[in-house]
């Protein structure tokens, strides 16, 4: 039968030895004998990891009763225990939940509606909430989008608006003769336009 020598003090296991009777066995100073049938596992290193059926303790268990210690890095995935790599996205972002890591003040990190963690730049109003950059940063950033938003929404609507107005006024002959080439030239360069970028049939 195999029995487990261990050591009283520290409870890592010196020895497996495969014996006819305990008696037989002498043990030195600090040692103890841990016999069960049920243990098909010798593989551990601490006595405490058995379970009185034999079984192994759960790595999550272990570190409850404080059999094993996890360093600050170190999680427990899979039933083995491992260590985050911050090269790694979703260790990174577990890293800065730990505070091991620390994420750029200009970053957060946002949850999906499946309960996945990514990170991502924070918005322009957030930055200036935050005092992260200047009104004057926040101020060009927005004269940025509504120049966007003036050339998708109001442009082209403008641009026609002005050329069926500036070609009325033309057949009234209320434009000066300087206004009438300047329009013509507008509406031959549009022309070019039209015939050097075609429309599918």
């Amino acid at each position: 039968m195999n029995i487990i020598i261990y050591n009283k003090n520290t409870y890592q296991i010196k020895h497996i030895l495969d014996v006819l009777n305990i008696d037989d066995v002498k043990l030195k100073e600090n040692e103890a004998v841990f016999e069960n049938k049920n243990i098909k596992d010798f593989s551990q290193t601490d006595i405490r990891v058995y379970n009185n059926d034999g079984s192994v303790k759960s790595l999550e268990q272990q570190v409850k009763e404080k059999i094993i210690t996890l360093g600050k890095n170190q999680i427990i995935k899979e039933n083995q225990i491992y260590t985050l790599n911050k090269n790694i996205l979703e260790d990174l972002i577990k890293l800065i939940e730990l505070g091991i890591e620390k994420l750029d003040e200009r970053q957060k990190i946002v949850i999906t509606e499946d309960g996945k963690k990514y990170i991502t730049q924070k918005t322009y109003e957030e930055l200036f909430r935050e005092n992260l950059i200047t009104s004057e940063e926040y101020n060009n950033y927005i004269i940025q989008i509504r120049q966007g938003q003036y050339q998708t929404n109001l442009d082209g609507v403008r641009a026609e608006l002005l050329e069926s107005v500036l070609n009325n006024l033309a057949s009234q002959n209320l434009l000066t003769e300087e206004q009438k080439q300047e329009l013509e030239s507008l509406n031959i360069k549009r022309q070019e336009i039209k015939e050097k970028y075609p429309k599918e049939n």
